[in-house]
């Protein structure tokens, strides 16, 4: 994988800061300034290297479906159960540590309670109304001093010592007994350990609006002459500590209560709050909480706990078997189909997927394989065409080499002609051909349709002219001989309208024949336009036909202007025609200015007509000037 340039920047600079912190360290030990330096950039290179790296993992495993739905399937399918399994561990502790705390509080009440009743010998203490300390068994607390807590005293509570932390309890109007909890050799913290089943402990405890509350479990520099800590207390039912996971005393519990005679004055000291602490194993929690009065019970407990675990982990097992079938099935074809994108794109469009899925991915794949196919045939049909194009191409060219050159002069006549087809191969024919007696026939025909059929026929015609005008044929019998060869060959689709003029320059008079072509017009010099008509049949439709042939007489300069439809069926935007009133007002515009001019304009004429509008016909005009 080729690294970008700004990636090759920060390694380099990592690689440099790592190198200089290693030889600034081995050369210069004392150079602590550019040492920590160097580290800092390295330090700082790496993490830009670290995140750019799981950046490109990241998109590398994005890029690819298959892993992109085996990632996402591990984001939403694996990363909640730790997650579920760290937030049920949290609200077990919590709930285990709220459960050995409120235990913690009944019990010692409880224990302060019944000493004030049954316990004689203990420290009193005993107030007046106004809350001051008239008697006091307690070395620290002398009379005299404020107690306005013990007025309201009605449930035992906690006073704490510089050293010390008390257990108070009521025992009158205006009375309570003390235990001292901190006492190593105190019977009630073992009482607690006896009642709760825990290993137990007493602290003191630091609470400040701000701060907080701190609970110190050693002693600070400066109390480590003076303080001293108290020892845990274990339950006398268990007097050593399991190991493992459900044995072993792990569970840590707190319970904390603000000193009764640390409310406000004496919060300076920060030694206002009296801390039970608590510890012990699951086995001991689980017992406590489903045993009952019935060791049995628990183990029903158990049993129903670890059954719905076991249906709940065998259908997960089961959705996480049937997530991989799925996902492994949508993997598959979407390999397949890269298989086959890949394969195409080399030109195999052979290559099918051929999915049996019956979801959206396997109506993919056949879509795939739909269009595969028919690129494969339209790639054939191309090439077919291709073919085609180049046979008509030369069939095209073939044609326009049988055409005479558009311009030619002679003794006794000048051509101007114009051949423009709309298709590869056109309809329209025309033609000069000499013949017997010095004579020259001019020919100008349209067969219907268009296309390579169409060739074919105005190829076989032009052969067929040739070879009867050689033979001697002319007129009414030249057109039948056609007519007949024409009906023989083709069907009634395919006819042709033909008009040919057999002219002999030296008495200026021309035999005019007629199968269906518009009629030709003769031009004058003086510029007169006549219509040169013989209506009659197309050749080819009707077997055994006559048609009219006519004789006239030209000057010198007469031009004849032979023509397709093409020309005057050639339409504009609106749809309408160029029509035999324009044709013939430009050969009287333009008749003084000879054929060539008369070409020109007759074309530019129909350009303007029809501007952008695409012909539909083949556009044929020869001009013939009688000289």
């Amino acid at each position: 994988m080729k690294l970008r340039r700004s990636t090759r920047v920060w390694l380099i600079l990592w690689v440099a800061a790592t190198l200089a912190w290693i030889v600034i360290g081995r050369v210069a030990p004392d150079a602590g300034c550019l040492r920590i330096i160097a580290l800092s950039v390295a330090w700082a290179t790496g993490l830009v290297l670290l995140w750019r790296l799981s950046l490109a993992a990241f998109r590398l495993i994005v890029h690819r479906l298959t892993l992109r739905l085996a990632f996402s399937y591990f984001l939403i399918g694996i990363v909640p159960i730790p997650l579920l399994a760290v937030l049920l561990g949290a609200v077990g502790y919590l709930f285990a540590h709220q459960y050995m705390a409120n235990r913690l509080r009944r019990e010692i009440t409880a224990i302060g309670e019944a000493a004030a009743r049954t316990q004689a010998g203990l420290p009193t203490l005993r107030g007046d109304s106004a809350g001051t300390l008239v008697q006091s068994d307690v070395p620290w607390l002398r009379p005299g001093e404020k107690a306005p807590w013990l007025l309201g005293l009605e449930r035992p509570g906690f006073l704490v010592s510089e050293r010390d932390v008390w257990l108070v309890a009521p025992s009158g109007k205006g009375q309570a007994v003390v235990l001292r909890l901190t006492d190593p050799s105190a019977s009630a913290l073992q009482e607690l350990a006896d009642r709760t089943g825990y290993t137990v402990g007493v602290e003191r405890g630091e609470s400040a609006q701000k701060r907080g509350i701190t609970i110190q479990t050693a002693p600070k520099k400066r109390d480590t002459e003076t303080r001293v800590l108290t020892p845990e207390v274990r339950p006398r039912v268990r007097p050593s500590e399991g190991a493992g996971l459900i044995d072993g005393e792990w569970v840590h519990a707190f319970y904390l209560e603000t000193a009764l005679n640390a409310r406000g004055e004496n919060a300076e000291t920060g030694q206002n709050v009296a801390v039970l602490a608590a510890r012990t194993s699951p086995r001991v929690l689980f017992d406590q909480l489903f045993s009952q009065g019935v060791p049995e019970v628990g183990r029903i407990f158990w049993i129903v706990l670890l059954s719905v675990a076991g249906v709940l982990l065998l259908v997960y097992l089961v959705a996480l078997a049937i997530a991989f079938v799925l996902v492994g099935g949508i993997a598959r074809n979407i390999n397949r189909l890269t298989r086959a994108t890949q394969a195409i794109a080399r030109g195999d469009f052979s290559v099918r997927v051929n999915s049996r899925s019956r979801d959206q991915i396997g109506d993919l794949a056949r879509s795939f394989d739909g269009m595969a196919a028919s690129i494969q045939r339209l790639l054939v049909e191309t090439a077919l065409k291709e073919r085609l194009e180049g046979e008509l191409a030369v069939a095209r060219t073939i044609q326009h080499k049988l055409l005479p050159p558009p311009e030619a002069r002679s003794s006794g006549f000048a051509v101007h002609a114009h051949f423009e087809p709309v298709a590869e191969i056109g309809g329209d024919y025309y033609d000069y051909l000499s013949v017997r007696g010095g004579k020259t026939a001019f020919a100008l025909g349209d067969v219907s349709g268009h296309g390579l059929p169409v060739g074919l026929l105005v190829a076989m015609v032009k052969a067929a002219l040739s070879t009867l005008l050689e033979a001697g044929h002319e007129g009414s019998e030249l057109f039948g001989r056609l007519n007949e060869l024409i009906y023989r060959s083709t069907d009634p689709r395919h006819y042709m309208t033909l008009v040919l003029l057999a002219y002999d320059p030296s008495t200026r008079r021309g035999v005019l024949t007629n199968a269906g072509q518009l009629a030709p017009y003769r031009v004058r010099s003086d510029g007169g336009v006549e219509s040169l008509a013989l209506p009659s049949f197309p050749l080819g439709l009707f077997p055994d036909k006559t048609f009219p042939a006519c004789e006239f007489a030209f000057e010198g300069g007469d031009v004849v202007v032979f023509f397709t439809d093409g020309l005057i069926e050639a339409v504009d935007a609106a749809g309408e025609p160029f029509g035999f009133e324009r044709f013939e007002r430009v050969l009287r515009e333009r008749s003084s200015e000879g054929a060539a001019a008369m070409r020109e304009a007759l074309l530019e004429a129909v350009r303007q007509h029809t501007g952008e509008t695409t012909p539909v016909d083949d556009r044929t005009l020869m001009l013939v000037t009688l000289e």
